[in-house]
């Protein structure tokens, strides 16, 4: 009986033995299996977190190219008007550098088509500015051309242009004065109306498709971590039943979280990147479209300022970029400190920056003179740089943003800059003039 009993013992410990073998070989499998999955959502997140990136740096290259062709086509207008007014040769030099040498709004295509394709409506609806730039470009180029008297003083570039047959009936008085009237005429800054409107459709086509893009990489983010949350469960029962300890499952879990954490920074870091300004550190142009849409629906009072810096291209010819940058984040800080905290500060372009004033009322027009007035008391005395200021031109609203206040804020910019620069005009005002 003794030896049978010994024997039935000897079965049931090698009965238990080898169903210990069995489960510590699917636990195993299991645990291989978790990990593998582990490994392939984290992959996963790897390429949703670069497709975020990838859609950012597609908004930035946008951005800067509509920003690049809009300042470009308004530095070669002011040289082109400059010119037929003074007739000061080196007016033609500049414009003829900018088109021939920098090249700006050419680099500014091939900057865009290198993130977008030929069927992204951005690109389509920036082309399009293009092509109305270069005919902005000859009408300039062919008034010029009309203020030359002297055939062999007229640069080679604008030798190749010829004159219409009924302009060279008209004596040489006549043909100046037909370049002023054409440079200045209503039909002209319409023009630069319809290739401004381009570029502004450009960047609120592109940053919809970013926000569409956004979502669907931050729910697949979400989607992916809460997998994750679960396999590290399953692993974690896993290991306990194994018998593995709950070491390695807490330096896992760390990883885990230290994963998680990075992932988050790096998620509000491109957020951060996709609202404020590399350089300045103040609100972007979407933000500020974002701003100008949520007042139109709120239809609350505002006030819109349309800020340039004067001669901005002087400063960088004169101080390089360095100079120009200087003056950029010294001027966005002397705004964030001059406005109220619930006002709107933003970079819309180049040297060109918005301040939304909310719950604004007209009595407060005497308050917002006096501030551009600071602004640029303070603005004369950057170290290294010398005669700095702003153009501002304002506009009121009590139902919100629209077009028409946009339009409205830089006529009376517009207005500024041609009584000389360095002043504050409010349209209100001009229209009563």
């Amino acid at each position: 009986m003794k030896v049978f009993h010994d024997e039935e013992t000897k079965k049931t410990e090698r009965q238990k033995t080898s169903d210990l073998s069995i489960l510590s070989s699917v636990l195993v499998v299991i645990t291989v299996i978790v990990f593998f999955l582990i490994l392939l959502i984290s992959y996963n997140l790897t390429v949703s977190f670069r497709a975020t990136r990838a859609t950012l740096n597609r908004y930035v290259v946008c951005e800067q190219s509509r920003d690049t062709i809009k300042s470009s086509a308004n530095e070669l207008s002011d040289l082109a008007r400059m010119f037929v007014v003074n007739h000061d040769e080196r007016f033609v030099i500049a414009y003829i550098d900018e088109i021939e040498v920098n090249r700006s709004q050419k680099k500014a295509i091939e900057n865009l088509k290198a993130v977008c394709s030929d069927k992204d409506v951005a690109l389509q609806h920036l082309e399009i500015a293009m092509k109305q730039a270069d005919s902005l470009t000859q009408m300039e180029l062919y008034n010029m051309r009309l203020c030359y008297d002297d055939d062999s003083e007229i640069p080679d570039r604008l030798r190749e242009i010829k004159i219409k047959p009924g302009d060279l009936k008209l004596s040489n008085e006549e043909r100046h004065n037909l370049a002023i009237k054409n440079i200045f005429s209503n039909g002209f800054f319409i023009y630069k109306i319809r290739l401004n409107e381009n570029c502004l459709i450009t960047i609120r086509e592109i940053s919809t498709e970013i926000k569409h893009e956004l979502e669907e990489n931050t729910e697949k983010l979400g989607q992916n971590l809460d997998r994750l949350r679960i396999l590290i469960l399953v692993l974690l029962v896993v290991n306990a039943l194994s018998g593995i300890g709950l070491k390695e499952f807490k330096n896992f879990a760390r990883s885990y979280n230290k994963m998680y954490e990075i992932g988050e920074r790096t998620t509000q870091s491109l957020l951060k990147k996709a609202e404020y300004d590399s350089l300045t550190g103040i609100l972007n142009r979407r933000a500020y479209e974002e701003i100008c849409e949520n007042s139109a629906k709120e239809k609350m009072c505002m006030a819109l300022l349309l800020i340039d810096i004067d001669n901005f291209k002087h400063i960088n010819d004169t101080y390089g970029h360095d100079g120009g940058d200087i003056a950029l984040k010294k001027l966005a800080l002397i705004l964030k400190d001059t406005f109220r905290n619930g006002d709107y500060v933003a970079r819309i372009g180049g040297d060109e920056f918005a301040v939304i004033l909310t719950n604004f009322r007209p009595e407060g027009f005497k308050i917002v003179s006096d501030k551009v007035e600071f602004i640029n008391e303070r603005l004369a005395h950057i170290e290294g740089l010398e005669n700095v200021s702003v153009s501002v031109g304002m506009a009121y609203s009590p139902n919100g943003f629209s077009e028409s206040l946009y339009k409205q804020a830089d006529k009376a910019l517009y207005a500024v800059k041609e009584a000389g620069k360095k002043d504050f005009r409010i349209y209100e005002d001009e229209e009563n003039s």
